[in-house]
């Protein structure tokens, strides 16, 4: 081993020792000019090793006087090692000794070091202003001796940029040269050195395989397993800035020996919504209250133009997912097949959500697809689909989907329209690469492996032919089509895309609330446990049993005590449910107004709520509805549902320690005896003992095999426009192109068009004969519809006509506000983080209520939490920035 490869311990197998004055430390590790770089104090392992810190201390001021240089420091006492670097950090624990060129380089480093703030963010990097406020607080916290961050960013926001304009930042200050970037799989490690490569080409990288790790790179880069093979060859010290992608519970579980072994500045990067981070995630980047570093969400990221908005949600279910297979009730074909499977009709009961799970059907698969290719946006030709992910239940269901294209259009799939991409594929990299980067094939249809990650600004659709009960997984896959794009044919800019959910999700999640006429809202699951709790605690307070209805009401309080209150949709009604948790006033007596209120404002706030698994979830919800039958005396009820109940029980695994523990609970309450005496205080039992335990559960018998079925289904529930006063109504986006042929038609014949169009302003009663020629009795376009249509509530009639005839883009306030802002920013490089933060606040409170006229308005809340204006900025910037805000009022 050369010898500046040597570590501390080898050295002290050698016995180097170093004297200063009449005083020895321990050991030393020297440069090649024999000056001390570190000095280690040794205490006996009986001993803390802390206890020798100002020991320490005082030779390392022995030696910087003699020597003129800071040896760093490390305290040991055979069991742990402590490190300080006196400058600027206290002392922390290491997991060990760091080699001669570790030392070496964090010795130059400090010599050379510049602060940040003396030196402009690059631009061309990372520019926006929301970039720059991430860069800047990472920077200032540095600075501030703090060394563990997270990033929380929306999906499309830049988050890698981000990254690479703060390594830019901090290696030209030197306060950082060897940096890793982790991310979980090959796809993202290539995007991100691709990233490094074109925004820092002259910096050297590498990525490490097989263990190999070019010492000589800069900036090296690695799957999470490929580092799990190389980090023990390295020493401790080897990086100064390690970059966590997707920090999500599998670092802290599977993970954690890389960030326990290297002592770096750590920061995660991941785009789950906040309320959503595991706690073990905020706690091993220190975080505290579970507040990240930096946070960016999608919902202000599209209002600030960075991404794309979907439009209105495509609600299309089959008749298959609505009714299900029910006993009696089959058709003949399908009686046919079952028996031909060796199944007897009579005992098949199976709901819509058992689709390719239990059973498979050619016929449902093949309406998805069809629905898809008639409603789906289309590219520049208008002919073929844009670019779509499907997102199907398993890979047999992707391959079902597969097979439904290859029946439907033989034609197209000579062509290689859709194909699978998931991890069964031989070669899916390769079908990956092509689906990124070339015309075919248009339509990605995979299993979990396009659900996060890759970055295809092109996608135009997503379809979710399966249900989605995680909300971080939806969250990412909705971002999958959130990223802006240019088609490069056409010159159009990406505005929308649009989404096909064959499942209900966003009615699931509460997200969309404009599903089709006929098809029934679907409420989250813990707003529905919510609100069945509120009817039992009404019964049972009704009927005077008011032991049972106050364990009832704790059950609720409990529920509230677990939203996050500073959701920023919960936060408005933090009083009242923290009113609701001390007080049994609000719940009792029960009268309407208490009931409207707890079940229509408050139940819908626990969609917000950091929920129990999907099984978990279900099972309360349907022991929760039995305790309501049972109560409401319904006996036919009761019997469906208690039959549920003993079936979920029954798939408890009884070998696992979490089981054995309640087996005498678990055989009593399956026994017959325990059903013939059923009442409240026994289904609670049940309820409150197993509900945890449903996480266990094996999948529910079915027979064991998967019924496959080929019977024509059609979309039986949609989401469509009504425009006409009989009721007449089309898809949005066939309204929407009707509605355009038509203007542009009509545009020939009229004048006032015609003078729209070459851009001269036009009277009112121009307007209002235009808007009369609109009003035929095939599309009736008005203001309203288009509004609706086109999802501007705020635009009119004739910005909408300025958009179809290509004068000018609908008007989007959001739009100006942001770039205005940002231009701001830009001019003004040297802003710190909180700075930063009350200018991104400032411009959301423009956007909700611009009435700021001077600079004591800057005073007014959220505005003065962050900090006092005048303390914040100088005079010079008060004044810029309320121009600014004049500007844009006016």
């Amino acid at each position: 081993m050369a010898a500046n490869q040597r570590t501390v311990e080898e050295y002290l197998l050698a016995g180097d020792v170093h004297e200063s004055g009449n005083e020895f430390a321990d050991y030393a590790l020297t440069n090649s000019r024999k000056q001390p770089l570190a000095i280690v104090e040794a205490k006996r392992s009986s001993r803390n090793a802390l206890e020798g810190e100002r020991q320490a201390s005082d030779y390392a001021d022995r030696v910087l006087q003699k020597e003129g240089i800071e040896p760093y420091i490390f305290l040991a006492n055979g069991n742990e090692i402590w490190f300080h670097d006196r400058s600027l950090y206290p002392v922390r624990k290491v997991s060990g000794f760091f080699t001669q060129d570790d030392l070496e380089r964090l010795h130059h480093l400090r010599k050379f070091r510049t602060p940040t703030e003396d030196s402009d963010i690059s631009e061309g990097i990372a520019g926006r202003g929301y970039q720059i406020q991430a860069i800047r607080t990472v920077a200032e916290r540095i600075e501030a001796a703090r060394r563990r961050f997270l990033l929380v960013m929306a999906t499309g926001t830049g988050k890698t940029r981000t990254i690479i304009g703060l390594v830019d930042l901090l290696s030209r200050c030197q306060w950082i040269q060897k940096v890793l970037f982790l991310a979980d799989r090959r796809e993202l490690v290539k995007q991100a050195l691709d990233a490094f490569k074109e925004h820092l080409p002259n910096v050297p990288r590498d990525w490490i395989e097989a263990g190999n790790v070019d010492p000589a790179a800069r900036i090296l880069a690695s799957t999470y397993p490929g580092m799990m093979t190389a980090y023990q060859r390295l020493s401790p010290g080897f990086f100064d800035l390690i970059i966590f992608d997707e920090s999500h519970r599998s670092i802290y579980n599977r993970y954690r020996a890389i960030p326990d072994h290297f002592d770096a500045i750590h920061v995660g990067l991941t785009a789950t919504p906040t309320d959503f981070i595991d706690h073990n995630t905020f706690e091993l980047f220190e975080c505290e209250d579970g507040l990240p570093s930096f946070y960016y969400g999608l919902e202000e990221a599209i209002k600030d133009k960075y991404l794309v908005p979907y439009r209105p949600i495509h609600v299309a279910k089959t008749q298959f997912q609505v009714e299900g297979l029910k006993p009696g009730l089959l058709p003949p074909e399908v009686e046919a097949q079952l028996r031909e499977q060796g199944i007897d009709p009579s005992e098949l009961d199976f709901d819509g959500t058992d689709f390719e799970r239990r059973v498979t059907n050619t016929g449902t698969n093949d309406a998805i697809v069809r629905e898809f290719m008639d409603v789906s946006i289309k590219d520049a030709s208008g002919t073929l689909p844009a670019k779509t992910i499907i997102f199907a239940v398993s890979h047999n269901h992707a391959l079902e989907i597969y097979q439904s294209f290859n029946r439907l259009y033989p034609d197209l799939q000579r062509r290689g329209l859709a194909k699978v991409i998931d991890s069964h594929m031989e070669r899916a990299e390769k079908t990956l690469d092509d689906f990124k980067n070339r015309g075919f094939p248009r339509v990605a249809i995979s299993v979990d492996m396009l659900d996060t990650g890759i970055d295809v600004p092109a996608i135009r659709n997503l379809v979710f032919a399966k249900p989605v009960f995680s909300q971080v997984k939806f969250w990412q896959m909705i971002g999958r089509g959130t990223r802006t794009w240019t088609d490069p044919v056409s010159g159009e800019e990406k505005k929308d895309f649009l989404i096909i959910d064959h499942w209900d999700n966003f009615a699931y999640w509460q997200v969309n609330t404009e599903g089709g006429e006929d098809s029934e809202p679907v409420e989250p699951l813990p707003t529905g446990i919510f609100r069945l709790r509120l009817e039992a605690l009404e019964i049972l307070a009704g009927r005077d049993q008011m032991e049972s209805a106050n364990q009832e009401l704790a059950s609720l309080q409990a529920i509230l005590r677990a939203l996050p209150l500073d959701n920023i949709n919960v936060a408005p009604h933090t009083d009242e449910i923290e009113q609701l948790i001390m007080s049994a006033d609000g719940w009792l007596p029960m009268d309407e107004a208490k009931h409207q209120r707890l079940s229509l404002t408050i139940a819908p706030l626990l969609r917000f709520s950091t929920a129990f698994s999907y099984v978990m979830l279900q099972f309360e919800r349907t022991t929760e509805k039995l305790i309501i039958a049972q109560l409401s005396s319904d006996e036919g009820e009761v019997a469906r549902l208690s039959n549920r109940v003993r079936e979920d029980l029954s798939l408890l695994p009884r070998d696992i320690p979490e089981v054995r523990a309640v087996l005498d609970v678990l055989d009593e309450v399956t026994a017959d005896k325990y059903w013939e005496g059923l009442n409240w205080e026994r289904l609670r039992r049940i309820q409150e003992v197993f509900t945890p335990l449903m996480r266990f559960r094996s999948r529910r018998r079915g027979g064991g095999q998967m019924i496959k079925l080929s019977v024509r289904d059609y979309i039986r529930d949609r989401h469509w426009i009504v425009f006409g006063p009989s009721g007449e109504g089309a898809f949005v986006e066939t309204y929407r192109q009707q509605v355009e042929a038509y203007i542009l038609d009509l545009t020939e014949q009229s004048p006032a068009l015609q003078k729209l169009r070459d851009g001269e302003e036009l009277t009112e009663e121009e307007l209002n004969s235009i808007a009369s020629l609109l009003e035929r009795p095939d599309l009736f376009i008005t203001e309203d519809r288009l509004r609706e249509a086109y999802e501007f509530p705020d635009a009119d009639l004739k910005g909408f006509l300025s958009h179809i005839l290509g004068v000018a883009a609908l008007p989007s306030r959001e739009k100006q506000v942001s770039e205005a802002f940002d231009k701001w920013i830009a001019s003004n490089q040297r802003l710190n983080a909180t700075q930063l933060m009350f200018i991104r606040t400032l411009r959301q409170f423009v956007l909700s209520r611009p009435a700021i006229t001077s600079i004591e308005d800057f005073n007014q809340p959220p505005l003065n939490r962050i900090g006092d204006p005048r303390k914040l900025f100088s005079p010079q910037q008060l004044n810029e920035i309320l121009a600014l805000v004049a500007d844009l009022a006016a």
